[in-house]
């Protein structure tokens, strides 16, 4: 059964007693809940104070018109349903109420039943036009979400470097979906981990240190399972309920998988949503926005990834993980073309196992393959991200340094060497575990030489300290 008159708050403007007060017995008695004044004033100040479904009001008041209390009143509430009513009608008087758009205008003395009929319809077509509003601006926000989308989809298509990409997304989805705080992690198959790729609102060293279990949290249950999660109150949630962070204001999160098919890349997370400076909990709609989204940033990660595998093997040794030989006389023109420009500092290191060949004559090529590979593994870790370790050719290896002096390059190689030195290879059953050494040139680049001649310097070295004992490093002094 139809609530009657569904509580609907009326306000009702007239400086005459009998009318004010007869109307206003009549519509409570219906339902309504109605609020009288007497004066264009008071009238005006109820409407600010509070929301009201219809306004009554007579053209004629004491103090303001009626038709200046409309303006008024609409200017606060335009969705407001007026009726106007007056005991001296013209023609001037009623082309302004439709100019006011006034849904109704009433002579008096008026009949009640006519009254709450105009009151009636004038409610239900209002509230079909707030209804009709709603869905129009829902449709809009629609619009814009698909429109949006596709934007995102056509711009994440056209990125193939991973960081510019994840950097994009992350900043997209925290820029529509309101949030403050928004996270991709990718997993790492080998740690069974995720790590933090791209983020939002979240501090370098989080960034950094972040490492989850599959499994473990909202985001490695997530990237275990594969299934989405929206939270609302994670304090109260039945399947994740635990304290809210510190690092969090609100207590509501989302956390979407990146699949591709059946294949898990990782996860995104978004928290601490913020619509017009209040904190709002996530619901469904973003939930399903941010699955869509993800379904595009899915496809587009696993294409940087693949795109960075293909450019990484260009450039890489397979063998050894090093960069080539090809990479390594590019990126040396570059730094020698650098410090020629900048008066920088630059340094070359070149290795040769030693005894390699009757190591491998002995043992075997799978096994020289196993020194390769570790030595290289030693290499990688004693240098830093701006150094260029490479494969130079068969058991030679060579380091570019920039910025870095002679003293502090044969720093680095000693460190090199010495770790190399402690390494044991365990060759196989009943044979031990086999000691190998290197050795090792140093040269420093100096104004006027060429690249072939930095190379030739370092390895003229090289094979210094290979005729003089190996398992040592020897450095080019200019004369």
């Amino acid at each position: 059964m139809e609530k009657k008159s569904e509580n609907r708050r009326i306000l009702l403007v007239d400086d005459e007693p009998v009318i004010r007060e007869t109307l206003c017995s009549i519509l409570r008695e219906e339902g309504y809940i109605v609020f009288t004044a007497h004066t264009g004033k008071e009238a005006i100040r109820l409407a600010k104070e509070s929301l009201f479904d219809v306004a009554i009001i007579d053209l004629k008041l004491p103090d303001v018109e009626g038709l200046n209390v409309l303006h008024d009143i609409k200017e606060h509430n335009p969705d407001i349903c007026s009726i106007l009513i007056t005991a001296y009608p013209t023609t001037e008087s009623a082309i302004q109420a439709v100019q006011e758009e006034a849904y109704e205008y009433i002579t008096k003395p008026f009949d009640i039943n006519h009254v709450k009929l105009v009151i009636k319809r004038g409610i239900e077509e209002k509230q079909l036009e707030i209804e009709n509003k709603v869905l129009l601006q829902n449709l809009q926000k629609e619009k814009e979400k698909l429109e949006t989308m596709l934007q995102i989809g056509h711009a994440m298509s056209s990125l193939l470097n991973l960081e510019e990409l994840t950097n994009f997304v992350v900043g997209k989805i925290a820029e529509i979906l309101k949030a403050r705080n928004c996270s991709l992690m990718l997993i790492n198959e080998e740690e069974e981990t995720l790590t933090i790729n791209a983020a939002v609102g979240l501090d370098e060293a989080v960034i950094k240190t972040t490492r989850i279990k599959l499994g473990q949290s909202i985001s490695g249950w997530v990237a275990k399972e594969g299934e989405p999660v929206l939270v609302t109150d994670i304090e109260n949630d039945l399947k994740f309920g635990r304290a809210n962070l510190p690092k969090y204001k609100t207590k509501s999160l989302l956390c979407i998988p990146l699949k591709v098919k059946d294949n898990i890349l990782g996860v995104i997370n978004v928290a601490d949503k913020q619509v017009a400076d209040k904190d709002e909990i996530f619901t469904e709609d973003d939930l399903r926005f941010l699955g869509v989204v993800c379904n595009y940033a899915a496809i587009a990660i696993e294409n940087a990834q693949l795109y960075g595998t293909l450019k990484n093997l260009a450039r890489t040794d397979g063998l050894t993980g090093l960069f080539n030989h090809r990479y390594f006389q590019t990126h040396l023109s570059s730094e020698i073309d650098r410090v020629q420009r900048y008066s920088r500092n630059l340094s070359l290191l070149m290795f040769d196992i030693d005894f390699f060949k009757k190591f491998n004559d002995t043992y075997g090529h799978p096994m020289g393959d196993m020194v390769l590979s570790q030595i290289a593994k030693v290499i990688r870790k004693s240098v830093r991200k701006v150094d260029i370790p490479c494969r130079y050719g068969g058991e030679e290896f060579a380091v570019i340094l920039p910025e870095t002096k002679l003293k502090e390059s044969v720093v680095v190689a000693e460190k090199i060497r010495k770790s190399v030195e402690d390494l044991r290879f365990d060759v196989g059953k009943g044979m031990g575990k086999k000691k190998m050494t290197i050795s090792g040139g140093v040269a420093a680049f100096k104004s006027g030489m060429s690249k072939e001649e930095l190379v030739m310097h370092a390895d003229g070295v090289l094979y210094k300290a290979k005729s003089e004992g190996k398992n040592r490093i020897c450095i080019f002094t200019k004369k």
